[in-house]
This record gives C-alpha cells, sequence and structure tokens, in this order.
C-alpha cells in the first residue's frame, strides 16, 4: 500500500494540533499518521517555532499573573503544612510516616525553588525585549536598589 499525500488542510490541522499538545507521537496519533511525519510537517513550517515560542511565552505570562494572584492562598497552605509538618516532627505517634513527612517537604521546597525560576524566566524576557541601553538602565536600577538595601 503506497503513501497518500496529505493536503494543506491536514498538514495545517497538523501544525495546529502540535502547536496546542507541543507533543510530536501524540499529534500523529490524533491526525494518524507517524510522529515523523509530524516532525517533518512542523520543521518545513518556518512560522511554526516562532508561534511555539510565542505561546510559550503566552503560557508562561499567564501561569506566572495566576500564581501571583494566589500568593496569599499559597502562603497560608505553606504555613499550615509547615505546622502539620514541625508538629508531627515534635510528637511522632504510630501514624508519622518519615517518608511521607520528607515528601511534603521536598514538594514545598521544590515548588518555591520552581517559582523562584519562573519569576526569574520573567524577568529575563522582559530584558529580551528592551534595547542594550534599556536593559543597562535597568541593571543600574537594580544594582542602585541592592546597594539602598545593603546600606539599611
Amino acid at each position: 500500500m503506497g503513501r497518500t499525500k496529505l493536503t494543506d488542510k491536514q498538514k495545517k490541522k497538523i501544525i495546529a494540533d502540535y502547536m496546542e499538545n507541543g507533543n510530536y507521537r501524540e499529534t500523529g496519533r490524533i491526525n494518524n499518521v507517524s510522529d515523523n511525519t509530524v516532525r517533518n510537517i512542523v520543521n518545513k513550517d518556518q512560522n511554526t517555532s516562532e508561534k511555539l515560542a510565542q505561546k510559550k511565552e503566552e503560557n508562561t505570562k499567564d501561569i506566572l499573573e495566576y500564581m501571583d494572584s494566589i500568593v496569599k492562598d499559597q502562603k497560608e497552605v505553606i504555613d499550615l503544612s509547615l505546622k502539620v509538618l514541625k508538629d508531627k516532627l515534635s510528637n511522632p505517634d504510630l501514624f508519622t510516616n518519615i517518608r511521607d513527612v520528607a515528601i511534603v517537604y521536598g514538594t514545598i521546597f521544590d515548588k518555591s525553588l520552581k517559582y523562584k525560576e519562573m519569576k526569574l524566566r520573567e524577568e529575563e524576557m522582559k530584558y529580551k525585549n528592551t534595547t542594550t541601553q534599556e536593559t543597562l538602565d535597568k541593571l543600574d536600577a537594580l544594582l542602585e536598589e541592592q546597594k539602598n538595601a545593603y546600606m539599611d
């Protein structure tokens, strides 16, 4: 059985599906083609990488905005979790499983680091979208801010 040539409409759908899920194999499954076919179509389209970068940037921005909107709730959950952990570690009983305590603590620690990483990426994106002089001005302002904070 020979290969069937995909129509432009099918190719556009494949690109759109790939843009949505970012996975060659999943896109191939959805469109009943191989992941290599998806890869070839996506890589041939010149705008795809730009669109993917833009979509990723938008998604990151949306996530950061959401995370900023629930900071108070997050702090409350973390405070309560740490209190429970402290209580469990201070008064171990038959139901205290150190593995569970370690998992909760590790999760909290990991998520806080991930959040800081996302904030740094957000700052990095801001700098990428500025001119060299604007970047230097921002760096000067940050240095001055750090200097003032250190002096206080």
